[in-house]
């Protein structure tokens, strides 16, 4: 408990951190949100008018005092562009980001942890020579380029959705899941490769110790070995690199929703930052960073259960 009570006040601590340094990044940065909103031939009345009633014109203290104040009670401002409250917004696009990255990040558990036992298990044979080559291929592929060639492939040639088109979870859940599983596939392909390098290689460091050999000595077959002795090791610097690849994989769906023209919180994020949109964007940056301390956090809480020698830091 003690642990936990000190990773969360680190989690507030950054939390802190990170929606000043997105005030300070937004003050210093050319651009004026007004102009942006009102365009260019508003006039300076307006101009100013809009600067003090959005608390423009304040010092950089009392804004960031402003909204932090607000913000601790649930209410995250109102956007500049679309005259609503930030929290709708966000509430919103939220289940469309989620769900994308939750299928990608199940299809890359689905995909890796099998290969991965299987090419450790028939390591140097045809077949792990083969995977281990199409891996390198993956890994150098850009999920932003992987997602051109499959709406390529799967919207143009097999026609399977249309490109640019998008069915909302409200308006039918299976047509908006079949809608994610190729932008899925597009952010997963890199860490699926990725994640089956190092599980096998960690099985494979791991079946070289010297409790493999005692365990093999005592009659045990391969898999009994495998699966009851080595993979528990094994999975601690995969399960390290799942929660890196979650965290990873929200940032990249935010070139993926441009790419798919799916409607999501990376999308909204890139078009608050070009309107100068700043409650939008301080809001979901701090959300971001929020899920990304959270998701690091219990992956150390299953590092510590799986590696008993943790428990004692």
């Amino acid at each position: 408990m003690k642990y936990i009570g000190k990773r969360i006040i680190m989690l507030f601590t950054t939390l802190l951190i990170v929606s000043f340094l997105v005030f300070l990044a937004f003050t210093i940065i050319p651009g004026d949100p007004a102009m942006s909103k009102l365009g260019m031939e508003a006039t300076p009345e307006r101009l100013d008018a809009f600067r003090t009633e959005n608390g423009l014109n304040d010092p950089l203290f009392i804004r960031y005092g402003n909204w932090l104040y607000y913000f601790i009670q649930g209410d995250m401002g109102t956007s500049y562009s679309y005259n609503m409250p930030v929290g709708k917004i966000i509430a919103e696009k939220l289940p469309i980001t989620f769900t994308l990255t939750g299928i990608a990040f199940l299809i890359m558990i689905t995909i890796s942890i099998p290969l991965g036992l299987y090419t450790a298990k028939h390591e140097g044979s045809l077949v792990d020579k083969s995977i281990m080559v199409l891996n390198q291929v993956v890994m150098s592929i850009p999920p932003f380029f992987a997602g051109i060639l499959l709406t390529y492939l799967f919207g143009l040639i097999l026609k399977w959705f249309v490109p640019g088109g998008f069915v909302s979870y409200k308006e039918g859940i299976p047509q908006f899941l079949a809608y994610l599983i190729t932008p899925a596939i597009a952010i997963s392909l890199p860490k699926c490769a990725m994640s089956i390098k190092i599980l096998r290689s960690s099985l494979s460091e791991q079946a070289k110790l010297d409790y493999s050999r005692t365990a093999f000595s005592k009659g045990n077959t391969t898999n009994g070995v495998l699966y009851h002795h080595v993979l528990k090791n094994a999975l601690i610097p995969v399960i390290t690199f799942f929660g890196m690849a979650f965290t990873d994989m929200i940032a990249g769906s935010v070139i993926i929703e441009q790419v798919f023209g799916i409607p999501g919180i990376g999308r909204i994020l890139l078009t608050s930052i070009s309107n100068r949109d700043y409650p939008v964007v301080q809001a979901i940056i701090v959300l971001i960073a929020f899920l990304v301390i959270v998701v690091n956090l219990f992956v150390d809480l299953i590092y510590r259960f799986i590696d008993p020698r943790m428990r004692q830091n």
